[in-house]
């Protein structure tokens, strides 16, 4: 039988989850009265070409991200959900719960690559006190508010937050027993070769014998079954319009979105772009950067999330339907 899972609740202070009216109170002054409203690309005969190389950037830099996709990245349920989810695979479970010897002994070390605003640290730090994590990512909007939703739940102490390219994280080789990737931020890259590299990061910073999750958009679905269009109201001033194709190769999901206030018209046209990796591709691109998979093809298909998970019941896009990977680092 399996070690029972810690049974602490989901946070739900307030302090740490923005409320709509305070990101929408944000958002409204992002566009000031006396400036003129937001640029509106219009119709758009190739999406494609109008995505940044660095999109991520400029979708992350703010709290707009937060509003928009705030039903999924903002609800403390989904969030204790995906941890519960990563508890049910026995090395990581294993890893959570794992305790020092001794007082002189390492915490074990975690970290969260691509962990905007820190919830996954968070929750863990909530559920398991032993533990150091670390979250790591390139918007310093995000790992901003991660730091100080910290402080505020007075956890600072056993957490640290850094800014950067997550294909070259600020820790030595060697450092940490778990790697997690979590929220379909896997695939932002353009090319196969850039997303090896991203695993090949990873696989430095693991300790021999540590482990990595990829949370993974379904790329075989995701081709077959994305909403070429839809709009759905963020709450009653917000409302976004979204847009959606396959690249030219049939690589890579092309997304738009158009975000309007009442009152005021278009605050934000934007686009960016995520690979359609289904899970034998992962899996190549996992052997090729030294990565070795811990399950079958047959048994990733078995931890399906995304589903149902909204609230609002509004399109998910390429959180509609993921998978979660796990891989090691081969023991020297």
């Amino acid at each position: 039988m399996p070690p029972p899972l810690n049974q602490a609740r989901p946070y739900d202070d307030s302090v740490i989850f923005l409320t709509d009216k305070d990101v929408l109170a944000i958002a409204t002054s992002m566009a000031p009265l006396s400036q003129p409203a937001a640029a509106c690309y219009g119709r758009v005969d190739d999406p494609e070409s109008y995505v940044p190389t660095a999109w991520w950037k400029s979708v992350f830099g703010d709290n707009l991200y937060l509003q928009t996709d705030g039903d999924v990245v903002e609800d403390p349920d989904i969030t204790l959900e995906e941890i519960r989810l990563l508890e049910t695979h026995e090395p990581i479970r294993s890893i959570f719960q794992s305790t020092p010897c001794s007082a002189s002994s390492e915490r074990t070390r975690i970290l969260d690559l691509c962990c905007g605003q820190g919830r996954h640290v968070l929750q863990l730090a909530e559920l398991y006190p032993h533990l150091e994590l670390h979250g790591h990512d390139q918007s310093q909007y995000l790992i901003e508010l991660a730091q100080s939703r910290a402080a505020a739940v007075n956890v600072s102490d056993r957490t640290s937050f850094t800014i950067g390219d997550c294909r070259a994280i600020p820790h030595n080789d060697n450092s940490f027993e778990l790697v997690m990737v979590m929220g379909n931020s896997f695939g932002y890259f353009a090319t196969d070769n850039a997303n090896t590299n991203l695993l090949k990061e990873i696989r430095r910073i693991l300790k021999p014998g540590g482990f990595a999750v990829l949370d993974i958009p379904d790329g075989a679905y995701l081709r077959k079954n994305f909403s070429a269009r839809g709009w759905e109201w963020i709450d009653d001033t917000m409302i976004v319009c979204r847009e959606r194709e396959l690249s030219k190769d049939k690589k890579r999901l092309i997304s738009r979105e158009v975000v309007m206030l009442t009152g005021k018209g278009v605050i934000r046209d934007q686009f960016y772009a995520e690979c359609l990796y289904d899970l034998a591709e992962v899996l190549q691109l996992v052997r090729k950067s030294g990565l070795v998979s811990e399950q079958k093809e047959k048994d990733v298909g078995e931890n399906t999330l995304g589903r149902d998970m909204s609230k609002r019941g509004e399109d998910l896009g390429m959180m509609e339907n993921r998978h979660l990977v796990l891989v090691s680092k081969p023991s020297l």
